[in-house]
């Protein structure tokens, strides 16, 4: 069996700065190579998505690990989570502090799934807050003083909008903090088996509520995997909670399972359970997007999709026979974000 693969990245659904968009390109394509470098020597999907995540939860340009957004209280708490296709296993942390890549313990949750622990008891799939960071000692994954996680960027940013907070703006203004650096990261892949995995990592909102957790640390909302005749995996991005009460990471995942009109019918989903959804009536903007991975393996042939109704969302993708990672910005006009959807996609053999 050759370590053929193929895997996606993304660098989040939200506002992303004109004069950065080309460093984030890069980065995304640095995370691609290192997730396929990890496939060719023989790693599991599982282990690609994690190993590109770090990539991106290292670089201050994103709002994960090092340089996450910060509380209300000016700290960084992270929120991440994986999910295995082939054994359906899932781990994620939730508001976490001191670790520098959250999607390494989300991972570690996930495969400690399958242990025997003493008394009969249940191993965690979710931990959040000091108990998620006790954990990670315990099983030796380094952990660090949480102000090292607070990049020079996100406290000029938190102080920026903190004195907003402070000086009583108004509700329009307010609105706007919401808007931005909402680029929770995040990969899919398929391995030379057929196996599906799934990664999504967060700082959260600006200016969050301390111990808020996100979609990123929650079970159907952040990520998707399942194994199946046609495999699919997805991983989110937005408002974590437009994406919570919409479930979008299962809801995208099965929009293009079994399906033959793979775009329309994502536009659709997107159209009819986000935008319309019941669950965010009264809300004048709804912000989300993800990618989502389909793989036949009876054919081996898949398809990669990304849809988002914020104003960009950044991608990265790369098959095992590529010399070098693809890149691209997916734009919304100012006026349709949060009231349109744009779904893209390209085909790809292994």
């Amino acid at each position: 069996m050759t370590s053929n693969g193929f895997i996606a990245v993304h660098v989040g659904a939200g506002h992303h700065s004109d004069s950065l968009k080309k460093k984030y390109q890069k980065l995304c394509r640095d995370a691609c190579k290192t997730g396929i470098e990890n496939l060719k020597l023989g790693g599991r999907s599982l282990d690609a998505v994690v190993e590109a995540t770090t990539i991106l939860e290292d670089s201050s340009l994103t709002n994960a690990g090092f340089g996450s957004n910060l509380t209300l209280n000016g700290d960084v708490e992270c929120d991440a989570s994986v999910m295995d296709g082939n054994k359906l296993s899932f781990g994620a942390v939730g508001a976490v502090s001191g670790i520098k890549n959250p999607v390494s313990l989300a991972k570690r949750l996930c495969e400690h799934q399958s242990s025997k622990i003493s008394y009969g008891r249940v191993p965690p799939s979710v931990l959040v807050g000091p108990g998620a960071q006790v954990w990670a000692s315990e099983m030796g994954i380094a952990t660090l003083p949480a102000e090292e996680l607070i990049s020079s960027k996100a406290r000029k940013i938190y102080h920026h909008y903190k004195r907003k907070l402070d000086d009583q703006v108004s509700e329009v203004s307010a609105s706007k903090i919401s808007k931005r650096r909402m680029d929770t990261v995040g990969a899919v892949c398929v391995d030379a088996y057929g196996n599906v995995a799934a990664a999504c990592s967060s700082g959260g909102i600006i200016l969050k509520y301390p111990g808020r957790v996100g979609q990123a640390g929650i079970w159907g909302c952040g990520v998707w995997a399942h194994n199946g005749a046609c495999s699919v995996a997805s991983s989110t991005s937005g408002c974590g909670e437009h994406l919570i009460r919409t479930t979008l990471a299962r809801t995208i995942a099965e929009a293009v399972t079994g399906s033959t009109d793979h775009v329309p019918r994502l536009h659709e989903t997107m159209k009819s359970r986000f935008l319309e959804s019941e669950f965010l009536d009264g809300l004048d903007s709804k912000l989300g997007g993800g990618l989502a991975l389909r793989y036949c393996a009876g054919e081996a042939i898949g398809d990669l999709f990304w849809t988002h109704s914020t104003n960009s969302m950044i991608l990265g993708y790369m098959g095992s026979g590529d010399s070098v990672a693809k890149s691209y910005v997916s734009n919304l006009d100012d006026e349709l974000v949060g009231k349109k959807v744009v779904v893209e996609g390209i085909c790809f053999r292994l």
